[in-house]
This record gives C-alpha cells, sequence and structure tokens, in this order.
C-alpha cells in the first residue's frame, strides 16, 4: 500500500501544474506573513481600562463612607494612569501587574452593583477573590451600601475577570503581551489557518486534485480487476491525496517556524488563548439576540466581545494546545474536501466539470454561511467550519465540536459513496 502512496505522492510533486501551484501557495503565505507582522507593530498589545462608574453611589447613604469609597477610586485611577503609561513604555511586567489589579477591582465592583444572584451567574469569582488577596487589593464590597440602584448588565464583568485571569497567566509565566496579528515561530501555523487556508484551502484541493481522473484512468482499470484490491484501492487514494495536500500545507509552514525560530524563539508556546469552551465540548450555538452591535476587543491572539454572552465561557488555552486542536480540524477539513473532489471526479465525465461544480458547490455553501452569520440552520453547513480557528477561539457563532462532529459525519458518507463509485461508476 505504502509504495503506491509513494508513487501516488511523487509523482503528483514532479507535474508542473502543481509545482506552480504550490510556489504561488508559498509566495502567498510569505505576503500574508509579511502583511500581518507589518500590522502587528501599528496594533496595541494593551486595552483601554474599562473602568469603575460612580454613576449609582450615593454619598446621602453614609458622607463617611462615601470619602472612604472615593479615596479608592481615586488610588484606582492613579493605578490606570501609571499603567497605561507603563504599556506605552513596554514596562511589560509592571503593566499586567496594573491590568489584573485593575480588572479584579472592576469585576468585583461590577458584582456589587448587579442585581444578579452571586453563586448563578459570576463565574470564578473564587478565583478574583483569591487574587484579590493575593495582590492586596481592596473589598469593593463594604461600599455596596452606597448604591442607590443596582443594574442587571453583567457583560461587563465578565470581560474583566477574563481581563484579570489572561494578565495572571501573562505575569506569573513571565510572558510579555502580544498584538493580535503577531508573528513569530510559536504562532506562525495559527495565523496562517485563520487567515489565508479558509479560502485557500478548498482552492488548492480542488486544483491540485481535479486531473486525477485522467491519470489514473489506465491504472484503475487493471487495478479494479484484481480480488482483493478493489476493495483497498479507494482507500489507497484517498490516503495519498489526503498526505500530498497535506504535504502542500504544512511543510511550508513547518519552515517557517523552523526560520522564525532564532529571531524569536518559542517561549509563546505556553501563551494563552481564550477559546469558547460550550463550543469545545458540545454541540453550543452562540445566543445573541437582543444585541444592536457586538464590541470585540483584542486579547493577545484572540478577539474577545465585551458585551456578549459568550463571553462567560471563554476558558485559557496554551498557545502549543490551541494549534493542535486547530491542526486536526485541517487535516479532517482536507480530507472532506478530498473526497467531495473524488466523487464528484468519479460521477462527471469531464474533469473541468467536476472541478466546476466543486468550486460552486463549496462557494454557495460559504455565502450562505458567513462567518458572522446567525441562523441555526448552518450548523449543518460544512463551510460554517471552514476556519477552526475561529470555530476555537467563538468568533465564530458555531462551535468547534460541532464542526468537527458534522464535518467528520460528511467524510464517512463522502467515504462510502467514493466506494459505491468504485464499485458501480465506470472509470
Amino acid at each position: 500500500m505504502w509504495t503506491y502512496v509513494l508513487f501516488n505522492i511523487k509523482s503528483n510533486l514532479k507535474r508542473k501544474e502543481n509545482l506552480i501551484l504550490v510556489v504561488l501557495f508559498i509566495v502567498c503565505e510569505i505576503a500574508l506573513l509579511f502583511i500581518l507582522n507589518t500590522r502587528s507593530f501599528t496594533e496595541s498589545p494593551y486595552q483601554t481600562s474599562l473602568g469603575i462608574s460612580i454613576a449609582s453611589v450615593s454619598q446621602k447613604n453614609d458622607p463617611k463612607l462615601y470619602q472612604e469609597f472615593m479615596d479608592e477610586v481615586n488610588l484606582i485611577r492613579q493605578t490606570i494612569d501609571k499603567g497605561e503609561q507603563d504599556g506605552k513604555e513596554k514596562n511589560w511586567k509592571s503593566y499586567c501587574e496594573y491590568k489584573v489589579k485593575v480588572s479584579v477591582l472592576e469585576a468585583q465592583w461590577y458584582m456589587v452593583t448587579s442585581n444578579m444572584p452571586n453563586d448563578s451567574y459570576f463565574e470564578h469569582a473564587d478565583v478574583l477573590e483569591e487574587l484579590r488577596k493575593e495582590y492586596g487589593l481592596p473589598d469593593l464590597s463594604q461600599y455596596e451600601k452606597l448604591i442607590v440602584q443596582k443594574s442587571n448588565d453583567i457583560n461587563l464583568y465578565f470581560f474583566s475577570m477574563q481581563q484579570a485571569r489572561y494578565f495572571d497567566y501573562l505575569l506569573k509565566h513571565d510572558l510579555a503581551p502580544i498584538t493580535y496579528s503577531y508573528v513569530d515561530a510559536s504562532s506562525v501555523s495559527l495565523q496562517t489557518a485563520r487567515y489565508i487556508l479558509p479560502v485557500v484551502l478548498p482552492l488548492l484541493v480542488g486544483l491540485l486534485l481535479f486531473q486525477q481522473r485522467e491519470r489514473r484512468a489506465k491504472t484503475e482499470k487493471t487495478i479494479l480487476t484484481i480480488s482483493g484490491v478493489k476493495k483497498k484501492y479507494v482507500r489507497w487514494n484517498l490516503i495519498s491525496d489526503v498526505l500530498f495536500v497535506l504535504l502542500v500545507v504544512f511543510l511550508p509552514i513547518l519552515v517557517y517556524m523552523i526560520v522564525l525560530v532564532p529571531f524569536k524563539g518559542v517561549s509563546n508556546l505556553i501563551y494563552p488563548v481564550l477559546y469558547y469552551k460550550p463550543g469545545f465540548t458540545g454541540f453550543h450555538y452562540w445566543d445573541t439576540q437582543g444585541l444592536d452591535y457586538i464590541e470585540l476587543v483584542a486579547s493577545g491572539l484572540t478577539n474577545m466581545s465585551v458585551n456578549q454572552f459568550t463571553t462567560p465561557g471563554m476558558e485559557l488555552m496554551p498557545l502549543w494546545q490551541c494549534t493542535l486542536f486547530v491542526a486536526f480540524g485541517l487535516v479532517l477539513s482536507t480530507i472532506f474536501y478530498v473526497l467531495l473532489i473524488t466523487v464528484l471526479s468519479k460521477l462527471m465525465k469531464n474533469k473541468y466539470l467536476s472541478l466546476l461544480v466543486f468550486l460552486v458547490v463549496l462557494g454557495l455553501c460559504s455565502l450562505a454561511s458567513p462567518l458572522g452569520n446567525m441562523q441555526k440552520i448552518n450548523t449543518f453547513n460544512p463551510m460554517s467550519y471552514r476556519d477552526f480557528g475561529m470555530n476555537l477561539l467563538g468568533t465564530s457563532y458555531f462551535g468547534y465540536f460541532a464542526g468537527i462532529v458534522i464535518i467528520g459525519l460528511y467524510s464517512v458518507i463522502l467515504y462510502l459513496v467514493s466506494k459505491w463509485c468504485a464499485k458501480k461508476v465506470r472509470v
């Protein structure tokens, strides 16, 4: 089997058309990485603090306590001013410590000013309390009697809570904040996966493999008459085609990683990435009804929502682990695309027609499910999962787990159809 697989891969690599496509793909990747690297210099690795609102506080309830509260607020404002200056001067250790302190105080204040019961709505409140004590911060709950009107809005609590945990992780692992477009040996694979592969991967599969029918025709006529080989033939072709595409996709990324190691190292492999846990562990669809707009703030390599209901479900994951999950999704997507073009090439005599149908089907599915689409029917649309980075990191309305299951099921169905084609459809 492996002799046949290696033969197919070598023959594909020797074809002039395929070499041109590979070169163009590598050029596109290099251009993308250059653009991202340039953009990262203009992006800010730090976010402005949300602040502590005193609009709901009245001194009538207790003037002396009110003055103590205002003293605390003034100290917090001074801390914010110093912290922002530390960020501009790239004094990252001091900046991360400031962000932890301010985010903990903000989150605590949102708890105090909210009508929501703490045990039901405020996730990681115990972690915040531990951080408050660890960093020697005041307990703002003592000023609760000053509040004249509480709010039902708890979205800002979740944002501040996640920021506190995120920057505490950076501080304790001696990591400097990075920007959303940051490129180094650790992040190059994730950046390539979410910026270029959602569009380029299906194009690559279609263009690299659409001529396979003619080249394999004579071989198939012989092989499919051999007893015991016919059943394995579909599997052999699938393995060789998938490995060929993965070689074209992942080998350049591996080379980029090796080249970038001397410049920036690999310390960011443990960098914290915020991923959407409900969508990672089960079928979970974002419910954003009632929101007029969505405000996203970059937290390192993740775009986190300030006002969206998914924010409570965000959890920390090291970058190396995130990269592996995204890579697994890419491998599964590659298998799906390869099987789709294989089945179409079997069912249609004209190779150009099969390529056209392949591109039209995927294009229409992409148009039906843009990455910001919220229609639940698109849970079953395979192109809702063309960017597993977005599905995992919570910037798509469809979760990672659903994508793995849906793409996996489609792949199984297409594999069975391809086996049927090998038996019934003439070569």
